[in-house]
This record gives C-alpha cells, structure tokens and sequence, in this order.
C-alpha cells in the first residue's frame, strides 16, 4: 500500500516529493507520540502546534517549492496523464502548491481531537495566521525593495 501511494506522489509531484513524504510522516508519527503523552510527560498544545506546523512548512520547502511564482512547479499540471485536461491539471497544480498546508491542517485537526490537545486546531490556525500577518507586514515595510512592485504598481 504504502509503495502504491509513494508512487502515485512521484507521479503528481515530482521525484523529491516522495522521499519528503516518507521524513514527514516520520516526523509527524513522533509529534503524534508526543500528544499521546505517554507516562507523566505532558507536552502543551503550543509546542505540538510549533512543532507540526515547522515540519509542514519544511516539506513545502523540502519538495523544492518556494513562495514566488517563477517558483511554481507548473509540470505538474502535465504529469499525470498523457492528455492535457484543464481540471486535471489545475487539481495536479493546486494539489502540488499546497498539498502540504492541506495535510497539515488535516493532521492538526486529528490531533486536537485528543482530550489533552482540544486548543491544538486553534492554535496551529494563530501560527498560520502570524505567518500569514507577518510576510504581509515584512512586504509593506520592504515594497521599495521588491522587483514584484515595480512590475505590478
């Protein structure tokens, strides 16, 4: 099953993208150890939070994805299959850009359901939200630095 599944990724994806899966599901199994709290450790929601939303936004980056558009991973709307289908590829291209934030969101909502981390899921929305706040702040304050600007102003 779990071959089948690592190929499709390739397929959608690219090549990186199936090694990134199999490190991030590492990871993400011993961040879901560490809500279990096993024994008299207790890890806070706050930390579990920090912790899967650093290993979502390292994959993003992991699978040679970046946040700028010439940084688009466009071949993978022509990778799955050998007819170009605008839906398909709009999906494969959708998918492939945030794929990773959909799986994290996914997994911070099956971890909150633990009784000890109910604030999980609110908590990982304020670091997506601060992240969020601060690349729009960190853009206002640098605009007249940024060659984006210059075209689209």
């Amino acid at each position: 099953f779990l071959f089948k599944v690592l190929i499709t990724i390739m397929t959608v994806t690219g090549p990186s993208a199936a090694s990134s899966f199999l490190i991030y599901s590492i990871q993400v199994v011993i961040i879901y150890f560490l809500t279990l709290g096993i024994g008299t450790a207790h890890v806070s929601s706050m930390v579990v939070a920090a912790l899967l939303r650093l290993v979502t936004r390292h994959a993003f980056f992991a699978t040679n994805h970046g946040c700028a558009f010439n940084r688009l991973q466009v071949s993978a709307a022509f990778s799955a299959t050998k007819t170009f289908y605008y839906e398909l590829g709009g999906i494969s291209l959708f998918l492939n850009t945030f794929g990773w934030e959909i799986v994290g969101i996914t997994l911070a909502w099956i971890m909150s359901r633990n009784e000890r981390h109910r604030s999980l899921w609110r908590i990982y929305g304020l670091y997506q939200l601060l992240e969020a706040l601060s690349s729009c702040i960190s853009v206002s304050v640098l605009r007249r630095h940024l060659m984006v600007w210059d075209i689209y102003a």
